[in-house]
């Protein structure tokens, strides 16, 4: 995907050298107000609007496109939102298009809803038998089922909203930077509508203003713990739980670096290891790097014993098996170890890097646990935040902490409102 960057006066005038250098089917990715020929410290400066835009190499289907100047039109109408949109779709198709994709795509869709239902009644019949039937079978059946409900889920998002909601340009440019970034449509959708309710027709031509009014908006949906400070036991005893490969053990070292080197707290760690892996000896050698206490433990019982021995250490930090979110048995196995309230806080680590439909179903499976909050991990090998926001608003968790990096302990950071508005509206710049 080619990608220019131009400093222009207005929008009408990005949109000149847009269609001219890209053609008729570019992109506008992101928008920012810029100082240009500023003096010493930013001051001074003329302030201009940096539009990003792009255009694919090669089209990837026969979806019809409107010019890249139609997008101060007025649409006629909008349609009904839909659970999802797909990400790369900027500009619409006409009505009579649209309606053609959405009777080809039902076509598509008969078939497959009569193996869905084929698929469930060979599911009922097996949950019908003696408990003698055959595992590995009824795992194939319900992988081929979700297989299933997910392509349905893409068919279904085709023939939803098509069509840009009817939008002040600065509003349609920022419903189409968090679309963009892969905020679900549904999300950004209703983000514009209640910005253009609560804006008068002179504060929405101002596009610093209009971007600030949608961050303030995005703040209020975050919510957040302010790392282990918001705990309100003297003690802080922190669990990390989640799939393998999200950071788990690096993320322990960075809060208990963080811990040590900026609280001033004694600090003990402990891994919860039922699988004898490598994560348990990497946290030994750490923990003889920083002088601090390590133990191993497989039970809940002998985890409760050590987290007694160690009432004279102000922060606990405990890591665990990576556990894959459809393992039902080692789920079950580590919800009898941290299945309590109060005492522990249970801090989901998930990758910023993560597909939004798979960190959703980590989040659900996991939640047989208590769940107090939300640390993203890998935020430097991630270019789009959109799926930050549509985990917040669908799960309603806070957030504890970031982390940008591998070092220790360096790329690590408290999760503030600020930095997340930022990352998805780029609010800063960098």
């Amino acid at each position: 995907m080619n990608l220019k960057r131009y400093r222009v006066n207005n929008i009408k005038e990005a949109l000149k050298f847009i269609k001219r250098d890209l053609g008729s089917d570019a992109m506008i990715v992101s928008t920012r107000q810029v100082k240009e020929n500023a003096g010493a410290f930013g001051l001074f400066g003329k302030t201009m609007l940096e539009v990003t835009a792009s255009v694919s190499e090669k089209k990837k289907d026969n979806r019809s496109s409107v010019p890249a100047t139609k997008v101060l039109e007025k649409y006629g109408g909008s349609s009904e939102t839909s659970e999802t949109v797909l990400a790369d779709t900027f500009l619409t198709p006409r009505n009579k298009s649209v309606l053609s994709v959405r009777d080809e795509t039902r076509k598509m869709m008969l078939p497959i809803q009569k193996e869905l239902q084929g698929i469930r009644i060979s599911l009922g019949d097996l949950s019908s038998q003696s408990d003698g039937l055959d595992k590995h079978l009824m795992g194939e059946l319900k992988h081929e089922l979700g297989e299933m409900r997910h392509m349905m889920h893409i068919l279904a998002t085709n023939t939803g909203n098509i069509t840009d909601p009817d939008l002040p340009e600065n509003l349609l440019l920022l419903y189409q930077q968090m679309k963009f970034s892969g905020m679900e449509e549904r999300f950004s959708r209703r983000l514009v509508m209640e910005a253009q309710l609560n804006m008068t027709t002179e504060d929405i031509e101002n596009f610093a203003y209009v971007k600030i009014f949608i961050a303030r908006m995005l703040m209020k949906i975050i919510k957040i713990t302010r790392g282990l400070e918001g705990l309100k036991s003297p003690q802080k005893i922190v669990a990390l739980l989640g799939p393998t490969g999200v950071g788990k053990t690096t993320t322990l070292a960075k809060i208990a670096s963080e811990q040590m080197l900026k609280y001033k707290r004694k600090v003990a760690l402990i891994s919860v290891d039922t699988n004898h892996s490598s994560a348990a000896e990497q946290i030994r050698s750490f923990a003889k790097k920083i002088k601090a206490p390590f133990s191993v433990v497989k039970y809940k019982d002998e985890m409760n014993r050590i987290i007694d021995s160690y009432e004279s250490y102000d922060s606990i930090i405990i890591d665990t098996d990576g556990c894959s979110q459809r393992n039902e048995k080692q789920l079950y196995e580590m919800r009898d170890i941290f299945d309590e309230r109060g005492r522990i806080h249970n801090a989901l680590v998930l990758s910023a890097t993560s597909k939004d439909s798979d960190m959703s179903e980590v989040t659900r499976k996991f939640g047989c646990m208590p769940i107090d909050s939300i640390i993203f991990t890998k935020l430097d090998e991630s270019a789009s935040y959109g799926s930050l926001f549509n985990h917040a608003i669908r799960f309603k968790k806070p957030l504890s902490y970031l982390t940008v990096g591998q070092k220790v302990p360096e790329d690590i950071e408290v999760a503030s409102k600020e930095r997340m508005v930022d990352l998805l509206l780029n609010i800063s710049g960098t």
